[in-house]
């Protein structure tokens, strides 16, 4: 009887082993979870070599700063002379517990089994060995008590050790071993170090106010940059953002482009279109979010993906049943995507409805949308007031910005920067004609009867 026990108790293990593997390979908070649970489970805790061999590479990928995913374990794997699987660990088992709270229970069987088996060596010691006390066995079950009773969740990491990790860390992206951020064409984003890996970026504003045209030039120039791009996008077909991203390369008029009604100077530029850089369409176009993270692991395992676009949120449908849990559950699982996989993602996002007379963005009107201000780790409102009537001026914020003239202009403010200082607001220069935002050198006063002084658009 105590035989069959055993082997129950430990085929219970290797399934909870199992389980644990599979939510790590297909959970996308398991970056998250590794962090929480380094230090806590150890090889001892598996009773399955096989799945302790798989658990020493997913720590191995983890220490080394790459994504716990499917493709980094493999190739960690490759390295360690490790077999990995993929296809036995890849299963929507994962879907009975997270990560986290499977590695805490695998952890707390592995010390009731290691403490039954230093019970049993006192209990045979007191049996059969005459040299020891009843002292001793006490002595020794006390301090067996002390040691499981000693969690691991109290441990600690010391300042010094992981400053040490940092200066490395900076020391090899000053060297050029790590990436940098990629610069976005835009000071107000790149002073803080431009689109950086493992970055859940917002970019808000109201209806037409130019959200996506900034997001399909900043895209547009990372891909130029060779970084590939993917665009998941549920309001325009990609024969539209085509359309839009060719618009922008050739400085041609949009509707130009779509009526067919081109100079031949305009059609020389046209069919001279680059069309090399490196940005991908999803062609599914589902609005269920674990499909849409889905979609994009699987571009970033495939193609390599770096920076994500993705417009917009508020057209996206979760599993739960109130809508503001939808979005903020779905914003706060591409934050942890962003992470897992080590890219940059562009979330749009619209803001609720405001009163007539105050067109200007806020911060304060995301939050009526979920958690989407909690999951972000940068923010950044867009303003058009050309798009909300005549004699409207630009709010004084950092600065006087009330000076200067609306015309071809918006005003993109940043709200929320998780790595550092807020950076205050940039007047931007904005094309109609090709809806494109480029930097200006100089500005035109509100009382300007003309056009703001522009930069060349397409230098």
């Amino acid at each position: 009887m105590k035989q069959s026990n055993s082997k129950s108790i430990a085929l219970e293990d290797a399934q909870l082993e199992r389980a644990l593997l599979v939510a790590l390979f297909t959970d996308i908070y398991a970056d998250e979870a590794m962090r929480q649970l380094q230090g806590i489970v150890v090889e001892d805790d598996f009773t399955d070599e096989e799945f302790a061999e798989v658990w020493k590479v997913i720590v191995a990928c983890h220490a080394k700063g790459k994504g716990v995913s499917p493709i980094n374990i493999y190739s960690m794997g490759k390295e360690m002379g490790v077999e990995v699987d993929l296809k036995r660990y890849i299963s929507r088992e994962s879907l009975l517990a997270d990560a986290e709270t499977l590695g805490r229970t695998l952890h707390a069987l592995g010390q009731r089994r290691r403490m039954a088996d230093k019970v049993q060596d006192i209990y045979m010691a007191l049996l059969y060995d005459t040299d020891t006390t009843n002292e001793q066995a006490l002595a020794e079950l006390d301090k067996v008590v002390k040691d499981m009773t000693v969690t691991s969740d109290t441990r600690v990491e010391r300042f010094g050790d992981v400053y040490r990790q940092l200066l490395k860390h900076t020391q090899d992206k000053a060297n050029g071993l790590l990436p940098q951020g990629v610069p976005t064409g835009f000071k107000l984003l790149d002073r803080k170090g431009g689109l950086e890996r493992g970055e859940l970026m917002v970019i808000a504003g109201r209806n037409s106010n130019g959200k996506t045209s900034l997001a399909l030039c900043i895209a547009l120039n990372a891909a130029q940059q060779g970084e590939p791009v993917g665009i998941f996008s549920l309001e325009m077909t990609n024969l539209q953002l085509t359309t839009r991203l060719t618009s922008l390369l050739t400085g041609i008029n949009g509707e130009s482009i779509k009526r067919a009604d081109l100079t031949s100077d305009e059609w020389g530029k046209f069919v001279a279109v680059d069309d090399s850089a490196p940005i991908y369409f999803d062609k599914r176009r589902s609005t269920d979010g674990d499909t849409l993270i889905n979609n994009i692991k699987a571009m970033n395992a495939q193609l390599g993906v770096q920076v994500v676009v993705i417009d917009y949120l508020q057209l996206l449908r979760g599993k739960e049943r109130e809508r503001l849990q939808q979005i903020g559950g779905i914003a706060h699982k591409l934050e942890a995507l962003s992470k897992q996989l080590g890219i940059c993602i562009i979330l749009l996002s619209q803001l609720r409805r405001n009163a007539p007379n105050d067109p200007v963005p806020k911060l304060e009107e995301l939050k009526e949308s979920g958690d989407i201000a909690d999951a972000a780790d940068s923010i950044y409102l867009v303003y058009r007031p050309e798009r909300h009537g005549e004699g409207l001026h630009y709010p004084d914020m950092s600065e006087n910005w009330s000076q200067y003239s609306t015309k071809g202009t918006a005003l993109l403010m940043c709200r929320k920067n998780r790595q550092g200082a807020l950076n205050g607001e940039e007047l931007l220069g904005f094309d109609a004609g090709t809806t494109r935002f480029y930097e200006k050198n100089q500005f035109a006063l509100a009382d300007d009867s003309g056009l703001p002084q522009m930069d060349d658009i397409f230098n």
